[in-house]
C-alpha cells in the first residue's frame, strides 16, 4: 500500500484504495462502482482478479492487474501479449459466471480445490499446489464427459477437459502454449483416461507446453461448448470453484478492458 500511495503521488495520479475483508468482500466493496469510468486494479491472485472480473464486467471501468498471489497465471500471459497502456480481452461466460483466463474439469479442478483445503503450517504457501498435485493424483479417477463443440459430440472418459484463454494455470504449467487472450476464440484440451504413470508424463509435457502432439491429447479450438456429466464436479474457473453436472461456455460479443501498466509493477518490484 505504502508504495503504491508513492507511485501514485509521485506521478500526480488521484488514487482510492479499497480493502476487502471478511465483512467486506470485493463483490460488495465494487457495488459503488457499477456505473462509473475508472481503472480499478485488482491487488492479488488469479481469484481476486476472477472476483473483479465478475463484479465488473458489464460494467464501463477498465481493470489493472497487480499481481501478488500465489499463481498469478493471467498476468504471465498479459504481460507477453498485452503492451503497456489500454487492451481489449476477450471475455467468456460459463453458466451465470465469467472467466478471461482457463477454466478446467477433472483433476486439475480437483487438484486446485484440495490446494485451498491444505491447512499444514509445515506447507510453505508457494508449494501447496505442488502438495494437492501429490495429494489428488493417487485419489483420482477419470470422468465421463459428453462434450458439444463445433457441431459434434464428444463422448468419453477424460482425465482432465481445459478451456484455455490464456497460456498458464496451476503456477506457471504452460497449458495453452498458442492460446491468444484478444482473438474471438479459445483452445480446449481434452487429456485421454491415463493411468498414473501416463498421466505424470503428460503432466511433466504440460508443464513445459509440450504436450499438444501426445496421442492422448485432444485440441479444438472453438466461441463455444457444452460439457456434460453425469454428477457434480468441481471446475476451477480463474482461481475459484464452481460446481455443477452442466457448463455452458461461450465467448462474450463484448471484450473487457484490461489495463496493463510495466511501469507501475517494476516500481512496486524494485521498491
Amino acid at each position: 500500500i505504502h508504495n503504491i500511495k508513492n507511485y501514485c503521488e509521485e506521478k500526480k495520479i488521484s488514487y482510492e484504495i479499497e480493502i476487502n475483508n471478511e465483512s467486506n468482500s470485493t463483490e460488495m466493496i465494487l457495488k459503488k462502482y457499477k456505473k462509473t469510468k475508472y481503472i480499478i486494479f485488482s491487488i492479488g491472485g488469479d481469484g481476486t482478479l476472477n472476483r473483479v472480473v465478475n463484479s465488473l464486467a458489464t460494467t464501463d471501468n477498465i481493470i489493472g492487474v497487480i499481481p501478488y498471489g500465489t499463481g498469478n497465471d493471467f498476468y504471465k500471459a498479459m504481460k507477453k501479449q498485452f503492451k503497456t497502456g489500454i487492451n481489449d480481452c476477450d471475455l467468456i461466460k460459463i453458466n451465470d459466471r465469467y472467466f478471461i483466463n482457463t477454466a478446467c474439469f477433472g483433476i486439475d479442478a480437483d487438484i486446485a480445490y484440495n490446494k485451498d483445503n491444505i491447512k499444514s503450517k509445515f506447507i510453505p504457501r508457494g508449494q501447496k499446489y505442488n502438495a494437492s498435485i501429490v495429494k489428488s493424483f493417487f485419489k483420482f479417477k477419470a470422468r465421463y464427459f459428453k462434450i458439444e463443440i463445433n457441431d459434434k459430440i464428444i463422448e468419453n472418459n477424460f482425465s482432465t477437459v481445459v478451456v484455455c484463454n490464456g497460456e498458464y494455470y496451476g503456477n506457471g504449467y504452460h497449458v495453452g502454449p498458442h492460446s491468444s487472450l484478444n482473438d474471438d476464440k479459445f483452445d480446449v484440451y481434452m487429456v485421454n483416461d491415463l493411468g498414473r504413470m501416463s498421466l505424470a508424463t503428460l503432466i511433466l509435457k504440460l508443464k513445459k507446453g509440450k504436450h499438444e502432439f501426445d496421442k492422448n491429447v485432444i485440441k479444438v479450438t472453438t466461441n463455444k461448448l457444452k460439457i456434460y456429466l453425469k454428477d457434480d464436479v468441481y471446475s476451477n474457473i480463474d482461481g475459484e470453484i464452481l460446481k455443477d453436472n452442466k457448463f455452458d461456455i461461450e465467448l462474450c460479443k463484448k471484450k473487457i478492458k484490461v489495463y496493463y501498466d510495466r511501469k507501475l509493477i517494476d516500481y512496486l518490484k524494485k521498491n
